[in-house]
């Protein structure tokens, strides 16, 4: 993949992660194109996408900000990435190992399910430096998080405690280091047990209601389609034999 990125799949869980302790794995050019070839690589057996860091101090610094001074890379570009990920058919879970800034947080909240290491914290220091955040992002980290704590994140640039994280809704689930890359490989575990059908028409279906863009015909339609699967029928199998259910995603 990259010296700072590395990629990998395996049965059903692809994992993304930050490489580049030194620069507290911010990401630049290389380190872009590098995420966009792996979202690219995903396969139709990976059904969960991980993205975490292998440095448990910090988990992104977002946008490499000697790159975006030399004007060798814009907010646009990033965006460009964190709307692939926040896109994805597949569920995404973001391991926040270290501490998160910049537009490593819009990555994160980019992501379907987020849990983090006790101790880390949370900013985004646009407003700190004279920038003003991507549209997209704004818009984004808005419809996700509502207002209020948009402001507190882009427009007064709070520092965000673990506790605050949880409290606010900003990650899901809080865990101590040791017990944090555990947990995670077992929520994506959890997450392959489940029919892969309506796990991705309710992501749809969820995510276009956050975008204010719910197209109610295609809705209906992927519900229906799920009600008269074969999945459904060995899912309501299953529980009645009390087994794990065999989905074929069809």
């Amino acid at each position: 993949m990259s010296d700072t990125i590395s990629f990998r799949q395996q049965r059903g869980i692809a994992t993304l992660s930050f490489d580049n302790p030194e620069r507290r794995n911010a990401l630049g050019s290389v380190e872009l194109e590098a995420i966009e070839r792996a979202l690219g690589a995903l396969d139709d057996a990976t059904r969960v996408l991980l993205i975490t860091s292998s440095d448990d101090r910090v988990f992104c610094a977002g946008a490499d900000l000697n790159q975006i001074l030399d004007g060798s890379l814009d907010g646009d570009r990033f965006q460009s990435v964190t709307n692939q990920i926040a896109g994805l058919s597949v569920p995404t879970i973001a391991v926040l190992t270290g501490n998160v800034f910049g537009g490593g947080a819009e990555l994160a909240l980019s992501c379907d399910f987020r849990l983090g290491r006790e101790g880390i914290v949370m900013r985004i220091p646009a407003a700190a430096i004279g920038l003003c955040y991507p549209v997209v992002g704004i818009e984004r980290l808005t419809s996700r998080l509502g207002v209020s704590l948009a402001r507190r994140l882009l427009v007064a640039a709070e520092t965000f405690s673990a506790d605050d994280m949880l409290t606010l809704g900003l990650v899901d689930r809080i865990l101590p280091a040791a017990q944090l890359r555990a947990e995670a490989a077992s929520y994506a575990e959890s997450l392959l047990g489940l029919a892969p059908m309506a796990v991705t028409s309710m992501l749809t279906i969820i995510r276009q209601l956050e975008e204010g863009a719910l197209d109610r015909k295609t809705a209906i339609a992927l519900a229906n389609a799920c009600s008269e699967s074969q999945d459904v029928q060995e899912g309501i199998l299953a529980q009645r034999e009390k087994r794990a259910a065999n989905f074929k995603n069809r």
